[in-house]
């Protein structure tokens, strides 16, 4: 399966703040989102960063003396963000995410964000190719 019929089945909204957001903000659209991340980005189309559950972890355990709610999310958000192409497979992009150890991949195309492929989705599609095959045989 490539990545643009995923986003066909799935939909292409992405949970996107500023960069200048705050922490508890920031929290607070990944809660209402349902998700745990949200993808930085100034205009909303060209990712600056990405920030998930793991980098609020992270922050607390080792610095948190040093952060307060108002913190913005760029002091915190992981700025080299690994992305996929809308043609890439979904195969590929498990591979990446196990190999990068990241449960998010926004997926660029011409430089613009077109949507997000998340563990869950690849656990989805996975579900369901094994129930295909065992239907089969």
């Amino acid at each position: 399966m490539k990545i643009h019929e995923l986003l066909k089945k799935k939909g292409s909204e992405v949970v996107t703040v500023q960069p200048t957001a705050t922490l508890e903000t920031t929290i607070h659209r990944m809660k209402l989102g349902g998700t745990g991340y949200a993808v930085v980005s100034t205009d909303g189309k060209h990712i600056d960063g990405i920030i998930a559950v793991r980098d609020f972890a992270y922050t607390l355990a080792d610095h948190h003396r040093e952060i307060e709610h108002d913190t913005p999310v760029a002091k915190i958000m992981t700025r080299s963000v690994k992305t996929c192409s809308p043609q890439d497979t979904l195969k590929s992009v498990m591979q990446q995410m196990t190999q990068a150890k990241v449960l998010n991949f926004p997926v660029v195309e011409d430089g613009v964000l077109r949507g997000i492929v998340s563990i869950d989705d690849v656990v989805k599609y996975a579900v369901e190719e094994m129930e295909l095959e065992s239907k089969v045989l």
